[in-house]
């Protein structure tokens, strides 16, 4: 495997260790808030939510030259992006359960060295895929050189022989399955009228011996079909795999009968659904996937005002969680790069749409609002005031609650 080698790695990576001193965050069975450095919060979640969560998503600072790392890393030479990342990461590997997910937005920049760190901290063989969102619903000509329409989003399991195959949707199947089996002892079934469909033409089919070269089957009345079903209710003797009780319990519940030629066997037509393979291509056109201009009016609607710029949409965070969790609906999901609360929204709308009990952890510093910005003529001083409110908002439309820590 490459490894990934930077100035300050060995010192960024033993920041990762020594968390027995810090302070617990106690295993609760509500949703987390926590304000405060998120190295140190992995490291006091680590004490008792280890293999614990289901899914990770984060969206962490991008290198720009604009952006001002506020994160305290106990060291001042080696501030690079790559020694800030570390250690938070290889600290989010040891929450992951053994079928967790993580996800990680991020842009050009740092995407290439954010894989090949990925794929030592994870593991290479665990890498799902690279997500493709498009970002915004005109192009950005801000480049010199090639207008920016996307970002993207890693994700790996943490061990992908036993992370999920990730879904948002289901497909329709409908299987056939016959009735008779030969081993069973000869019984009688009632098949009531209109209850089964003849893809034949209508006609009077006498009663007789139905059976096959394996299979003993005898028709024990005439049937009538009109319209491609049977006018009367009819019996058939036979080895069969269900009882009566059985059978009118599966077609109450929607299953349907069929016979397709003569002589004829009834065969059982269940309908069921399967989870049908998401793919990583999150745009307006494939899969109707809100953009930062989404984003930005989701804010104005909760806020009144744009009280933080570059927020993710509701749903594309709502869209990776579920792709992971449509099975574990119970699930425990963290965002320690929490920003305006997004991730909070998401999964109290994903609970909603499928009765889901799924809680987040939320992890945000007090990083300070410039004094220019909107946000805090508004009155909001730190970054975690902004998430603090967005949850509060969010918990009183779900009727739901949390509890928080500052460390």
């Amino acid at each position: 495997m490459i490894s990934l080698n930077f100035k300050g790695k060995l010192e960024s990576k033993r920041l990762a260790c020594g968390f027995e001193s810090v302070k617990r965050i106690k295993r609760v069975d509500k949703n987390i808030l926590i304000n405060g450095d998120n190295l140190e919060a992995l490291k006091a979640l680590t004490h008792e939510h280890k293999s614990l969560v289901d899914v990770i998503y984060i969206d962490p600072p991008y290198n720009t030259k604009n952006h001002k790392f506020l994160y305290d890393d106990k060291f001042k030479s080696h501030a690079s992006w790559l020694s800030f990342i570390y250690p938070r990461l290889i600290l989010a590997c040891g929450l992951l359960s053994e079928d967790g997910v993580i996800f990680i937005s991020i842009d050009d920049n740092e995407l290439a060295h954010l894989k090949l760190l990925c794929d030592e901290v994870f593991g290479e063989q665990n890498f799902i895929s690279q997500f493709v969102w498009q970002k915004k619903n005109k192009a950005s000509y801000l480049h010199k050189k090639v207008a920016k329409m996307n970002e993207y989003i890693l994700c790996y399991a943490k061990d992908i022989n036993m992370a999920p195959m990730l879904s948002v949707e289901n497909s329709d199947e409908s299987k056939h399955y016959p009735l008779n089996f030969k081993n069973n002892p000869e019984k009688e079934l009632l098949f009531s009228s209109g209850h089964v469909e003849f893809k034949l033409q209508d006609s009077l089919i006498k009663a007789g011996d139905m059976s096959s070269k394996t299979i003993k089957c005898n028709l024990l009345d005439d049937v009538e079909i009109k319209d491609g079903k049977n006018v009367n209710d009819f019996r058939m003797s036979g080895g069969w795999r269900y009882t009566q009780e059985n059978l009118d319990e599966m077609l109450n519940n929607g299953a349907k009968l069929s016979v397709s030629k003569l002589p004829f066997r009834v065969k059982l037509i269940k309908n069921t659904t399967k989870a049908k393979m998401m793919n990583n291509f999150l745009t307006k056109s494939n899969s109707h996937m809100p953009t930062y201009e989404d984003a930005n009016a989701e804010i104005v609607d909760i806020f009144g005002f744009e009280a933080f710029i570059k927020a993710k949409p509701i749903g594309l965070i709502k869209t990776l969680v579920k792709s992971v969790t449509y099975l574990k609906k119970d699930a425990l999901v963290l965002d320690f790069f929490a920003g305006s609360g997004t991730t909070a929204d998401a999964i109290f709308k994903l609970n909603s749409e499928d009765n889901g009990k799924r809680k987040f952890i939320l992890i945000q510093n007090s990083e300070k609002i410039d004094k220019n910005q909107e946000s805090y003529k508004k009155g909001y001083k730190t970054m975690y005031e902004i998430m603090r409110q967005r949850v509060d908002l969010a918990c009183a439309k779900y009727k739901t609650d949390f509890v928080e820590y500052k460390l």
